[in-house]
This record gives C-alpha cells, sequence and structure tokens, in this order.
C-alpha cells in the first residue's frame, strides 16, 4: 500500500496500528523529499478532529492548500480518512495533520481505543487542534469530539502540562445569520469546563484553571456553498493560523525553540507512537530529551570527525618539535568543533545541548591534554639543548664573567614559562605550575653541575695562582732575609689573600653557590693557600744555606758603603771582629729561620680589615728558639737538617775569613826580597833531608796525608781544611807573634 504521495504521507496506517510502530524509513524519506525537513524548528502544527463524513479533509484543503483525498458527494457516507495523514501548507510553515473521524462505522465495537490512540498521537503532535462540528450537532456531545479529549485528559493530563498551552479552535459549520455566536461559544467553553471539573487530577492541579492549559476559541463557518463568504472566512482563519505578521496570529508568543527539528522527528514519533499504541503514559518532555540526546551525540561525533585531520596535524607536529601558539591553535580546534557543533545542535533541547557541547570539549580537551604533555616534553628538550649550547660556549668564557652570563641564561626559564603559558588553553587546567616549577628544578640542577665544574677547574688555576704568588713573596724575602723575614711574609701572604678571598667569595655569590656551600668553599680556599704558603717555605728552605752565606759576604766582604774591604790595610784584630760580627748575624736569622712565625688566621673574622701581622714588632729584640708549646707543623729546619745547614754555613764563612787573614799575610810575606827566600833555602836543604830522615817527623807527616786521602775517600773534603785552618790560626796567633815580634825588637837594638 501506498503511504508516502511526495505531498502527503499516511502516517498511521492499518500497519502502524497492528505493528504498533512506524515505518521510520518511509517517513524519513517524506521528510527529505517534501521539503519539510528545511522548516528545521520554525514551524506549527495543526490537526483537525471530529466526526466522520463531515468535511474534515476538505476544510483542510481549502485553508492550507493541501491535498488530502475527499469523499466524493455522489458516493455513499462512508469513512475516507483513516489512521493520520500528514502534509504541509503549500506556502507556510504549517503542517498539517488529518486525523481518522469519530463514530466510525467501519469501527467494530470496542475499537475505540484505536479513536482515542489516534486522537491523542494528533494531540501530542499538535500546537493547535481543529475540532469540526456542525451547527446543528452542537448538543450532541459524542458528535462534538467531547467524549475524546475527556478521555485525553483524563489519561494524559501530564501531556498538556508539561509541554506547552494547547490551542483549540472550534470550527462550526454551516453557520447561518440566526445562530446565536455567545450561545454557541459559551455552550462549548461550558462543555470543556464541565469535563476538566470531572475528571479526576493530581493535588497540584485540583485549583488549576482550565485556561491556563487551553486557549479555546470559536470560528464560524457558513455553509461551502455559498463559496465568496466561505472562502473569505477561511482566509481569515488561515491568516490566524500561518502568517505571522496577522495582529491576531495564535502563535505570536510560541517558543520555538522547543520544537522538534524536522529531521529529527521521524524518530521522535517512532518514539512517542510507540508509547501512545503500547498504552503507556506519555511524557513528551522526555521524548524530546532522548531525541536532542541522540542528535545531540551524533552531531558531536560529526564535529570530532570535522576536526580530525586538524588533531591529526597538530599531533605529528607536536611529536617532532613544540608548537608556537600551541594554546590558540587549540583553541582554534576547539571554535571549529563548537561552531559545527552548534550550528545543528543549537536547535535541540537546551539542557542537552549543553551537555553535549560540554561533553564535545571535554573529549577536544582530552586529546589537547595527551598533545599538551608531548608539547611540554619538546620545549623542556628544546630549551635544555639550548641551555648545554650556551653553557659549552661559556666553558671557554672567564669564571668572573659567568655570573652576568648566568642572569642572560634565566631568560630561557623565562622563555619556557612564557611558551608554556600560551600552550595552556585554561589557566590551572593542565597543573602548568607543576610543570614549570619541575623544570626550573631541572635547569637550576643542570646549571649547579656546570658551575661545580667550573669552579673545580677554577680552583686549581687559582691553586696555581696562589703557589706562584706566595713563591714571590717568600723569594722577595729569601733574597734579603732580614728579622723581618715572617713579618712581612705573613703582611704580603694575608694582603694578597685577603684580596683574593673577597674576589673569590663575590664570585661564588655571583655564581649563586648557596651560603653552606660558600663558606665551605672559603674554608677549603684558605686551608689550601695557607698549605701552598707552607710548601713554598719548605721549597725555599734549601736555599736558606746559600743565601745567608751570600748575606755574610756581603757584611763581611764589603764595607758600609759598598766598596770591597782592603785586607792589607787592615789588623787581624780587625777582620776578626768583622768577621765575627758577620757570623753571629748570620747565625741569628738562621735560628729565626727554623721556626715558621706565620700564624693561620681565617680571613672571615676579619673580612672588613686586612690581617694584622702576628710577629712582634722590629723595635723589640727578635728572640726564636723552639718553645715547649710549638707546633711541629711550624718547624722548618728540623734538628738535624739545622745542624748540617749550620756546620755547612760555618765551613764557607770560616773559609772566608781564612781567605781575608792569606790575603793579609800575603801583603805581609810580599814585603821580603825574593834573594832572601832563595839563600834561605840554600842554606837549609840539606836540614830538610835529614828532618825527612828521622822517623819522628816522616811518620807524622805520613799520618796526615793518610787522614787527608781518608777524608776525600768518604766525602768529608772540607775537614782537613778546617783541621789545617785551626792549627794555623792557632799558630798564626801564637808562634808567628813571637817571631815577628822577636825580629822587631832586634832591629829595634
Amino acid at each position: 500500500m501506498i503511504k508516502n504521495y511526495g505531498d502527503r504521507y499516511h502516517l498511521i496506517d492499518k500497519k502502524a496500528l497492528e505493528d504498533k510502530k512506524l515505518d521510520k524509513d518511509q517517513l524519513v524519506e517524506f521528510v527529505k523529499t517534501s521539503g519539510i525537513s528545511e522548516i528545521g524548528k520554525n514551524y506549527n502544527i495543526v490537526s483537525i478532529i471530529g466526526s466522520q463524513s463531515t468535511g474534515k479533509s476538505t476544510l483542510l484543503n481549502q485553508l492550507f492548500g493541501t491535498k488530502f483525498d475527499v469523499q466524493n458527494r455522489q458516493q455513499s457516507v462512508g469513512q475516507t480518512t483513516v489512521g493520520i495523514w500528514i502534509s504541509k501548507d503549500v506556502q507556510n510553515n504549517v503542517v498539517v495533520l488529518d486525523v481518522e473521524g469519530s463514530d466510525s462505522v467501519e469501527r467494530k465495537s470496542g475499537e475505540n481505543m484505536v479513536e482515542n490512540q489516534t486522537a491523542l498521537m494528533a494531540l501530542a503532535m499538535s500546537h493547535c487542534f481543529i475540532i469540526n462540528v456542525f451547527l446543528n450537532a452542537l448538543g450532541q456531545h459524542t458528535s462534538c469530539q467531547l467524549s475524546i479529549i475527556k478521555i485525553i485528559m483524563q489519561q494524559n493530563l501530564k501531556l498538556f502540562q508539561q509541554d506547552s498551552v494547547k490551542h483549540i479552535i472550534f470550527v462550526v459549520r454551516d453557520w447561518d445569520e440566526d445562530a446565536n455566536y455567545e450561545e454557541a461559544s459559551r455552550r462549548l467553553n461550558g462543555y470543556l469546563l464541565n469535563i476538566w471539573n470531572e475528571i479526576p487530577k493530581p493535588d497540584q492541579y485540583k485549583e488549576t484553571d482550565f485556561h491556563e492549559l487551553f486557549s479555546v476559541q470559536v470560528v464560524t463557518l457558513v455553509y461551502y456553498k455559498m463559496k465568496k463568504e466561505f472562502a473569505d472566512q477561511t482566509n481569515e482563519l488561515h491568516s490566524k493560523l500561518a502568517n505571522q505578521q496577522d495582529p491576531n496570529f495564535i502563535f505570536k508568543d510560541y517558543d520555538y525553540e522547543k520544537n522538534v527539528r524536522w529531521s529529527d522527528m521521524p524518530q521522535y514519533l517512532s518514539n512517542i507512537w510507540e508509547v501512545i499504541s503500547n498504552n503507556k503514559d506519555l511524557n513528551l518532555p522526555n521524548e524530546k530529551i532522548l531525541i536532542s540526546n541522540m542528535r545531540c551525540q551524533q552531531i558531536k561525533l560529526e564535529a570530532l570527525e570535522g576536526v580530525k585531520q586538524l588533531n591529526e596535524d597538530l599531533n605529528n607536529r607536536v611529536r617532532t618539535k613544540f608548537v608556537d601558539n600551541f594554546a590558540n591553535e587549540c583553541q582554534t580546534i576547539m571554535n571549529i568543533a563548537t561552531k559545527i557543533y552548534d550550528k545543528d545542535a543549537r536547535d535541540y533541547h537546551i539542557e542537552v545541548y549543553k551537555e553535549k557541547e560540554k561533553e564535545l570539549k571535554d573529549e577536544l580537551i582530552n586529546r589537547f591534554y595527551t598533545y599538551f604533555q608531548k608539547q611540554i616534553e619538546q620545549l623542556k628538550q628544546y630549551y635544555m639543548n639550548m641551555l648545554s649550547e650556551n653553557l659549552e660556549t661559556l666553558k671557554r668564557e672567564s669564571i668572573y664573567n659567568l655570573p652576568d652570563k648566568l642572569n642572560e641564561l634565566d631568560m630561557l626559564k623565562l622563555q619556557f614559562e612564557e611558551q608554556l603559558s600560551k600552550s595552556v588553553i585554561e589557566k590551572g587546567l593542565w597543573q602548568e605550575e607543576d610543570h614549570i616549577k619541575y623544570f626550573k628544578q631541572q635547569f637550576d640542577n643542570h646549571l649547579k653541575a656546570f658551575v661545580e665544574a667550573q669552579l673545580a677547574t677554577f680552583k686549581q688555576q687559582l691553586d696555581n695562582i696562589i703557589k706562584s704568588e706566595c713563591d714571590k713573596i717568600v723569594s722577595s724575602q729569601v733574597l734579603n732575609i732580614s728579622p723581618k723575614f715572617w713579618s712581612q711574609i705573613e703582611t704580603d701572604y694575608y694582603s694578597m689573600i685577603f684580596d683574593k678571598y673577597q674576589k673569590y667569595e663575590v664570585l661564588l655569590i655571583g655564581l649563586r653557590v648557596q651560603q653552606k656551600q660558600i663558606e665551605d668553599y672559603l674554608n677549603k680556599f684558605e686551608e689550601d693557600c695557607f698549605h701552598n704558603l707552607k710548601q713554598v717555605i719548605a721549597v725555599a728552605s734549601g736555599r736558606f744555606k746559600d743565601q745567608l752565606f751570600q748575606q755574610f759576604k756581603a757584611q763581611f766582604v764589603r764595607a758600609s758603603d759598598g766598596q770591597p774591604r782592603n785586607w792589607q790595610k787592615l789588623t787581624e784584630e780587625e777582620i776578626f771582629h768583622f768577621y765575627t760580627d758577620a757570623r753571629d748575624k748570620v747565625f741569628s736569622l738562621l735560628d729565626l729561620l727554623r721556626i715558621r712565625k706565620i700564624k693561620f688566621i681565617k680571613q672571615s673574622a676579619n673580612i672588613k680589615q686586612k690581617a694584622k701581622t702576628l710577629i712582634i714588632t722590629s723595635t723589640q729584640k727578635v728572640q726564636y728558639e723552639m718553645s715547649s708549646d710549638a707546633d711541629s707543623d711550624d718547624v722548618v729546619l728540623n734538628d738535624v737538617f739545622y745542624t748540617q745547614v749550620k756546620m755547612q754555613l760555618a765551613e764557607d764563612i770560616d773559609v772566608q775569613y781564612q781567605d781575608a787573614i792569606q790575603k793579609h799575610k800575603q801583603d805581609f810575606l810580599q814585603n821580603i826580597p825574593k834573594p832572601f827566600w832563595f839563600l834561605l833555602l840554600f842554606f837549609m836543604y840539606d836540614d830538610v833531608l835529614r828532618w825527612m830522615g828521622n822517623p819522628l817527623l816522616l811518620y807524622p807527616i805520613l799520618i796526615i796525608l793518610c787522614f787527608i786521602g781518608f777524608c776525600i775517600a768518604i766525602g768529608l773534603h772540607s775537614l782537613p781544611k778546617l783541621a789545617f785552618q785551626w792549627v794555623f790560626k792557632t799558630l798564626n796567633q801564637a808562634v808567628i807573634p813571637l817571631i815577628f815580634g822577636g825580629i822587631s825588637k832586634l832591629k829595634g837594638s
């Protein structure tokens, strides 16, 4: 059986009544081909009920230009419309329902429920329903369809309350000028009010006025053969129902947002008919919500599909490199998706629309979050690589430039934070503060490791510099050893250390080393510096003997004006005086050098002032002795080394003294004439030979020669020399003066 005629459709037919379900596929096809789907939600539905064969279809065709089948008046009276037919006003957004007439003789006894179901279906769909009644039937309760309205009210009170106010228009046909309009209107309204008062109602509706749920109008139409008047009256009624510019337009205050879109109407009507045909309680808002849920869910998926390529593109890009303005791109995708969704879903139930819109945004945000995690990793990797590259460059920079460079590197953290803020679509949504905190911690740890490595290298360089400075300080004093030897070294050392200490501290602060670590670094610096000083002094102690000997020579050999002494013009007593004076000074300095008189002074205790010497002032008598409480670490020359140095120094000093005496005597002997020496040798040679033959003289000479050979063999070269010097000195002081004294006396006599 044909259901879809293009301009009209058999919505409820015998099959739908028997199967208790609609042919949804054919209904979908009709909605598309008829153009009804194009009107969206801006429409009204008008249905008509009335007795069978009373011209309902004819009236609809006259009002809306529809083409419902009508009864051939040449045939016998019978049923033309079965169930419900649907069509559309040819010019306006009005959908028309032609409902099967009541009191059908074709219906068997007990089938009144079918009439009730079709009427309820029409009433559930309609915004306005027309009750077609003839003037001569106003007193017939059944003919006026009031019995059906009563059943509808009784079973579906919620239907009226939950959706909207229903418009009821009584169209009184075959009206004549003798009829009383006021009486007819009063009677029809009275019938409805009586029904309202008779039906049982929940407590909350017992006091409800009938007109809060119904808007009732009574319209009269003359006999259809009075064509001009009939046409004028139907046109006027049509204008009320279809022309939004008409002042009497009955849907003037209607909220079209409550309508179901015609694209979703097939599903919606199928659900309603299933409920009605199974005699279940009908809840129109719930049905609309179900439809809205279904369609909004589908539209949401379409919106997600619409931005699928954009999502994939963003995902692919963020896998290889961080995306600049990541949040803007996410927001663009979000806007496109919501625009797609809003275009098709905004006409559905507002709460469902908002709920699905939120689901759409939540799903997109969840996807964006997975991209955001990759974005974070890319950002971290990028800026950590930037840090590593900069640090590699800084390795070639002076460490004193690092504090300023570190401040410049802080810009990387700010840039990371800025990029991260441009990657978040809503502040606090993705715990970006935690990511910033973790990155800064990772950044600072990397920077700290670099600074520690640079400090370790710098510490070695600084250690070498300190050694060099200490060597200069000690060497300058070793070149001219004086009673102020230790005090001057200490003064110069702490002056140098004070400057280095301050610069080192400023450097450590600039390198952002923690205060506790700064203290550790500075303490280690002071300890290492003092250790270096001690090492330099220990090495320099090997030069003490040579330097003291040179200072002895400078004092003994040269006069106060710097000129060499003329030994020939000096007496031996004067030479001996110069000798003992210079020797005592040198030995005094040697005693001074035995113990290091420099104490370890922590700079942290005197950071505001330069270190002060702990050595006694030069105006006091300088005496250095090994005290019982002296630290063994302060000993520069231990007993063995001190004794060895002193002996070697004494040997060298005595050699100088003997050399001076010899020069003095050589000058005296040079005054004796040379012939005297030849004459003396001529007369004494036989005595010399005789002495050599004497064992008492020969053996001592041999013993002396053996002693000299033994000393040379064991390395004591200076011992025979010292022995001869002592003997020569004794003879010189005792025998020679007697000889020359006697000669002088003989010359005088």
